[in-house]
């Protein structure tokens, strides 16, 4: 018997004629995240399975763990032990397995469930269940039968040339597989929110690249740092991350000279748009990923976030816009962002902060402001300094 590990996924069953791609990118994703491992990743009918010679248990579990934790695009992963297709085999090791989560758990009901996508074993998926259920309750006559929430299921997947026998079930992150989205520029800051909003959207299939506004001397380095930290903790779920460091000091400086300081959070955030659309271009984002929310703070009115859009020459997706900010920090912990996030070291979007911001901006409003200055000047320096990082 070796051990396997039975993918399946949910959200993937719904596309049509492009279904093996995105199944061909869940393995590509699934066998990066497993890099370190010697496995083996099979197709059979809908599912996938995980094949490995470690009879280790820590690293089975930490396979298991990996691919329930960092793989978007499946839906739960069991971790069985394989069997030929003989009932009387697969009885002794139902049994075991049974043995084994007693053993561990101590759990007082059970049930059998039967999954057949070949339909190569005589009887019915609910007559084969009953009889392994009477086999191992025989051996085990203290547990009781219960088809519905039971303490311990033993899952057996009866497949073309083998069967999968498994006690434990791991639910996954479900989604899209990254990738299948295209790339998008996450604009990624130190906060809690924009890492989340990053987050988010690869579980809708987009691939990050991290475009980071820094202002030396007045945000230090371990802002930078704590950013790069930020990107690391995204890469776990795609093959490598890229983060485009732009200079933004003296855009800061020259707003904060010319222009009327109620406008100052909304002309940055002006500026940082058209600078994205540069690196956007030239590296075909399809998408700008953002972790503003709706009325969050005065800044993220209707109104200011139209005078943002209207600038995008592509979409500007907010995955957070409706989410209550303890929702966002609970997300945050799940993914072990928060502690980095709540570092005290500030950056460009907390520095000359005015302490009265315009929350219902109008358009003609900041274009008669940004008239004030070369702003296409001060765009086309911060491009042309900007540093690519490959994490």
């Amino acid at each position: 018997m070796n051990t396997i590990f039975l993918l399946k996924y949910g959200e993937l069953t719904l596309k049509g004629k492009n279904r093996r791609d995105f199944e061909n990118k869940v393995i590509r994703n699934a066998k990066y995240v497993l890099k370190d491992h010697n496995i083996e990743v099979e197709k059979i009918f809908g599912r996938f399975v995980i094949k490995t010679d470690s009879v280790n248990e820590e690293e089975i579990k930490e396979i298991g763990h990996k691919l329930s934790n960092y793989v978007f695009g499946l839906a739960n992963v069991s971790i069985g032990v394989t069997v030929d297709n003989e009932l009387d085999k697969i009885n002794e090791v139902a049994l075991e397995q049974a043995k084994k989560y007693v053993d561990k758990y101590h759990p007082e009901t059970f049930k059998i469930e039967v999954r057949r996508p070949f339909k190569n074993m005589p009887g019915t998926s609910t007559k084969i269940a009953a009889d392994i259920g009477a086999y191992v309750w025989n051996a085990l006559p203290d547990l009781k039968v219960k088809l519905v929430d039971p303490d311990m299921t033993i899952m057996v997947e009866i497949l073309e040339d083998f069967t999968i026998i498994s006690s434990e079930k791991l639910q996954c992150l479900k989604g899209l597989p990254v990738g299948t989205s295209g790339k998008v520029g996450l604009l990624l800051s130190g906060g809690i929110d924009s890492p989340v909003a990053g987050y988010m959207a690869q579980k809708r299939g987009c691939y990050l690249n991290c475009i980071y506004f820094h202002s030396p001397p007045h945000t230090p380095q371990k802002t930078k740092d704590k950013v790069f930290a930020l990107a690391e903790k995204l890469k776990q779920y795609q093959q490598g991350i890229r983060i485009f460091t732009v200079n933004f000091t003296e855009i800061q400086l020259m707003l904060r000279k010319t222009t009327d300081m109620q406008y100052f959070v909304l002309l940055g955030r002006r500026m940082m748009i058209r600078i994205s659309n540069e690196i956007a271009k030239r590296y075909k984002f399809k998408a700008f990923i953002t972790g503003e929310n709706l009325g969050q703070v005065s800044s993220q009115t209707i109104e200011n976030l139209h005078c943002m859009n209207i600038l995008a020459k592509i979409p500007i997706l907010r995955p957070l816009i409706t989410y209550d900010k303890n929702e966002t920090m609970e997300i945050a912990r799940k993914i072990g962002t928060y502690e980095t996030s709540i570092l005290p070291y500030d950056d460009c979007c907390t520095l000359f902060l005015p302490p009265n911001p315009r929350t219902k901006a109008k358009v003609r409003q900041l274009e008669f402001e940004e008239a004030k200055l070369d702003f296409q000047s001060l765009v086309d320096r911060a491009v042309e300094t900007v540093e690519m990082v490959d994490l």
